[in-house]
């Protein structure tokens, strides 16, 4: 399995402001395209990934969206359309979502009244987990673990301290070279390079 989370710092978690944060500075579309790229190959597609989206505006707390090939996750097709559709459906099919709550939608659709630090914290217990950071060990220096998660953040850095305490319980920084690159192209980097180095 490989896992992605991307935490998206000024996500909304209002389904009918999804549309509005296309193209501004909510910056919805790195959400959009970081899906399409984790789970589409050409003439396919992959079912051994799963992707967490934290929406982290909030007026009480972050949601959650869990995407799982391997639950049976269907998008309509390889476009922006197809995933706000699914993340507006998450939104709006959990009305009065509890806090720590969790809820599946449809097959490989969840989400979760918790966020980033929880669930980070939750993967580490069973996973080796590694934050996108350029000061990093290069991707290709080092061994990746099997079931990797990766963890990345939108147009917005991670916060310092959401950090420090994870990296104390065992999250590892990897680096994909020092250029800065959109959440959506370390995807598919990060894919191509489990490819290359034969992981499913």
């Amino acid at each position: 399995m490989r896992t992605f989370v991307i935490r998206a710092r000024k996500g909304t978690t209002r389904w009918e402001q999804v549309r509005a944060q296309i193209g501004t500075k909510g910056h919805f579309e790195v959400i959009a395209h970081s899906v399409m790229n984790a789970f589409f190959v050409s003439n396919g597609f992959r079912d051994q990934v799963e992707i967490y989206i934290i929406l982290d505006s909030a007026e009480d707390f972050p949601r959650t969206i869990k995407l799982s090939g391997s639950e049976g996750l269907s998008i309509a097709g390889f476009h922006e359309e197809a995933v706000l559709e699914l993340v507006e459906k998450a939104l709006r099919d959990s009305p009065a979502l509890q806090k720590n709550e969790t809820r599946t939608i449809a097959p490989g659709l969840q989400i979760s009244g918790f966020g980033f630090e929880k669930l980070a914290s939750h993967l580490l217990e069973t996973r080796t987990v590694y934050l996108l950071d350029r000061k990093g060990e290069d991707i290709r220096s080092m061994a990746l673990a099997s079931n990797p998660v990766f963890i990345l953040s939108d147009h917005l850095a991670m916060p310092k301290k959401s950090v420090k305490g994870l990296i104390r319980h065992g999250l590892k920084t990897i680096s994909l070279g020092k250029k800065m690159l959109f959440a959506s192209q370390c995807v598919t980097i990060l894919n191509y390079e489990l490819d290359r180095a034969g992981c499913r």
